[in-house]
């Protein structure tokens, strides 16, 4: 059984892939258009995304732009959390997710033994990056 996080955006699916898969270090695997796909859709949502992969590491994003009109909504009790293996990557890392958006906190030495910080990145999504430090 795996978790697959999904997310929404309204008209911004297509940056936000490119964003994730160049700051986490990833690939997109697949992206499908609204226009490709039998669900009716306006001209001018025809280059939209109905529905997008992002693989970095062992971990999948999935991605849409929601229906035409829909609201989006990022502020709530979600975040998604990262856990980083190697050392040195958490700084390259925040660093290339925060460009756009908002340390909410800066990266740090936790009480628990990691490397720690949280964001909202420029699309409004809330993210949050641990790495643990060797003793």
């Amino acid at each position: 059984m795996r978790l697959t996080p999904y997310i929404h955006f309204t008209g911004q699916a297509e940056e936000a892939m490119n964003f994730y898969a160049a700051a986490l270090g990833g690939e997109i695997l697949e992206l499908n258009r609204y226009g490709d796909s039998p669900t009716p859709s306006d001209e001018d949502y025809k280059d939209k995304v109905i529905h997008g992969r992002v693989k970095f590491g062992d971990n999948v994003l999935m991605v849409s732009d929601t229906f035409k009109g829909n609201l989006v909504q990022t502020d709530g009790n979600i975040q998604l959390s990262v856990e980083i293996t190697e050392e040195g990557q958490i700084d390259e890392v925040f660093k290339k997710m925060a460009e756009g958006g908002t340390a909410t906190m800066e990266l740090q030495d936790a009480f628990w033994g990691a490397r720690f910080g949280m964001l909202k990145d420029k699309f409004g999504v809330n993210w949050m990056f641990n790495y643990e430090l060797k003793n």
